[in-house]
């Protein structure tokens, strides 16, 4: 009897000592876990990840652990490298957003630059979501040689990456385009391009030399459509380039012979 005594009291005493391994070890993760939130909430984003990584699937460690590794990249301008890690944490804190603006950036690299821009105008007002918008709707722009978006956008962009760079590059291109229409003569495209640019270089001069030639173009195609007996459409054409040379004399001569009542305009 006293032998099944001690037996009883020997398994009670291994039965204790495996309950306070099983505390001190839920202690310690315990502790540690701590010890990470600490590492996360004072942006030690690396550390913090390596911390909660040895924590297995304790609590919300793996997820704290993908999103701390996520941040590390994030924080690095590695957006690339942390988009997979934030798509796993799209639930967490800030993790969606996060996500959507890696793989907007993931697009921009591989020049979907629409695309890129659609992501980036969804998130708003987030990091620097709406300059990055702005960058990828000049570039788009620019496949298009849609020039005037280009530029209205990289203008919005502020600064974002190289934009004030490819700015003026822009402006130097479409001025070369500009004076390559004025060469072929070809003064309204010339004309659209250097009103484009504003005051940039001499474009205003040249804008105004170009809307003279066009103004003298079509008041010689005034002067050919009488020569063509349309009198009809040259009394259109003058009318319409009243204030130029006496254009508004010669309108009403030739509605005087075609019989229109020009005082009743």
């Amino acid at each position: 009897m006293r032998g099944h005594k001690t037996g009883k009291r020997t398994a009670a005493v291994i039965l204790l000592c495996l309950l306070a391994l099983l505390v001190s070890g839920c202690g310690d993760k315990a502790s540690a876990y701590d010890k990470a939130l600490e590492l996360f909430a004072d942006g030690e984003y690396a550390d913090a990840a390596a911390a909660f990584s040895k924590l297995g699937d304790y609590l919300q460690a793996e997820t704290y652990a993908a999103y701390a590794q996520g941040l590390t990249y994030y924080e690095q301008g590695g957006y690339t490298e942390a988009e997979p890690y934030f798509e796993q944490t799209r639930d967490f804190m800030y993790g969606d957003q996060r996500y959507r603006f890696c793989h907007a950036y993931v697009l921009q690299e591989t020049g979907a630059f629409a695309q890129a821009a659609q992501w980036y105008e969804e998130l708003g007002e987030f990091e620097d979501a709406v300059y990055a918008a702005a960058y990828c709707r000049a570039r788009a722009a620019m496949e298009s040689e849609d020039y005037e978006t280009a530029l209205i956008a990289y203008d919005e962009a502020e600064g974002y990456l190289d934009s004030e760079a490819l700015l003026d590059a822009l402006n130097f291109e479409i001025y070369e385009h500009a004076i390559a229409y004025m060469d072929a003569k070809d003064y309204e495209q010339a004309f659209v391009l250097f009103t484009l640019l504003g005051d940039r270089y001499d474009a205003t001069e040249y804008a105004r030399t170009c809307k003279n030639y066009m103004l003298e173009d079509a008041y010689d195609a005034a002067e050919q459509m009488i020569d063509d007996g349309d009198l009809q459409g040259a009394y259109d054409q003058f009318s319409a380039l009243a204030g130029y040379r006496d254009a508004a004399a010669r309108a009403d001569e030739l509605a005087v012979r075609l019989g229109i009542d020009i005082t009743q305009e």
